[in-house]
């Protein structure tokens, strides 16, 4: 799988979706809301993009209980977009 440089944190409802992202650019980090792709296992239609560069300052940042989020890096294999989940 080549890597595309960004990951993907995914949730369990739209609130923690919208406090994370608002924690993340509330700390200068880099982040966009963006629908949750299909492949990705969560409950919430919304997931938070964040560059390779910004993940350890992210995972600090996002102070969840286990469950309530999910990590899952971005590559692509044979032109196909995929998503492998993450320990976060």
């Amino acid at each position: 799988m080549k890597k595309s440089g960004y990951y993907i944190l995914a949730f369990d409802s739209t609130h923690h979706a919208i406090k994370a992202e608002e924690q993340l650019k509330k700390n200068k980090v880099e982040a966009e809301m963006i629908p949750t792709p299909r492949e990705v296992d969560a409950s919430c239609g919304l997931s938070v993009k964040i560059p390779e560069r910004c993940l350890e300052r992210a995972r600090v940042l996002i102070d969840m209980p286990a469950g309530r989020v999910k990590l899952y890096s971005v590559g692509t294999n044979r032109g196909r977009t995929v998503y492998v989940e993450q320990e976060m």
